[in-house]
């Protein structure tokens, strides 16, 4: 069973009775995130404004470069991703999620960018799980938007814990089995995990491109101190350019797992994904 209960500002994330994850959106923060998210042993996956970047957070959302305005850092002139309202929460089942809306918010108060982005989180069990992200970005009112290539641009972003980290132990594998940043930075595959050692537990954390992604499989933005970030726009010389009359769609699923990218099987759960879709 999966719940979903509020709490001061956030939504705690429950299976089978324990809680997996929160997803955090009420004030001060400069954007919604997702932290922790919990490996088996009850440890997070993920960090949230570590001190070389105090601007990641966990699980986020966020770009550099939407036209002229950063909603990247978290600085004076920086722009900010603002909490609209919830549409719509199922808040409990074998499956249950959440939608929500946000405003990209320019330094001078005027609105940036729109998106809407569900989560839905499913019943399993703590050696593997899953959740799938489904994010829709929109111009706001009645202009376009363009979002210029940027390493500074997760649609989502995760900052891995420390020991999941390269510097801190881990290991990054895409589909390929190419490592580390040296050999995934800006390259293309299908996916991305990070593994390293939470205590004793061996563990990690993938993400999962959706085969109707634009330019499938993406390039991605991986740094061995801890960063990873699908990033279709970043080789390109120009801009994404988002219309009212045509949003942004970008889906993926997490993956969270026991073991390392083989023990836990994170090639078979992408094909699974990948099969899943019709």
């Amino acid at each position: 069973m999966v719940e979903i209960l509020e709490e001061n500002g956030q939504l705690v994330i429950r299976i089978a009775g324990e809680e997996y994850a929160r997803y955090q959106y009420g004030a001060p923060r400069w954007k919604p995130c997702l932290h922790p998210l919990r490996a088996a042993n009850g440890m997070s996956l993920l960090a949230d404004a570590p001190t070389d970047n105090w601007n990641h957070h966990g699980l986020w959302i966020a770009h550099g470069r939407v036209d002229d305005v950063d909603c990247w850092l978290e600085r004076p002139k920086s722009g900010k991703v603002v909490h609209q309202k919830f549409e719509s929460i199922q808040r409990e089942g074998p499956s249950a999620g959440f939608t929500e809306r946000c405003e990209w918010v320019a330094p001078d108060g005027e609105p940036a960018l729109a998106d809407s982005r569900t989560f839905t989180f499913y019943d399993m069990p703590s050696e593997t799980r899953w959740f799938d992200l489904d994010l829709v970005l929109r111009a706001p009112r009645l202009k376009s938007v363009s979002l210029h290539p940027t390493n500074e641009a997760g649609l989502p972003c995760i900052r891995v814990a420390e020991p999941l980290a390269v510097r801190g132990g881990g290991v990054i594998t895409n589909a390929e089995g190419k490592k580390n940043e040296r050999e995934t930075y800006k390259q293309r595959s299908a996916w991305v995990d990070c593994s390293g050692k939470l205590g004793r537990l061996s563990c990690g954390v993938a993400i999962f491109d959706h085969p109707g992604n634009p330019d499938f499989p993406t390039h991605w933005f991986t740094r061995d101190y801890g960063p990873i970030a699908p990033n279709f726009g970043i080789v390109m010389d120009d801009p994404t350019v988002i219309s009212p009359r045509s949003p942004l769609r970008l889906r993926y699923r997490i993956y969270t797992h026991s073991g390392d990218v083989v023990e836990g099987k994170v090639a078979d759960a992408y094909e699974e994904f990948r099969s899943s879709i019709g």
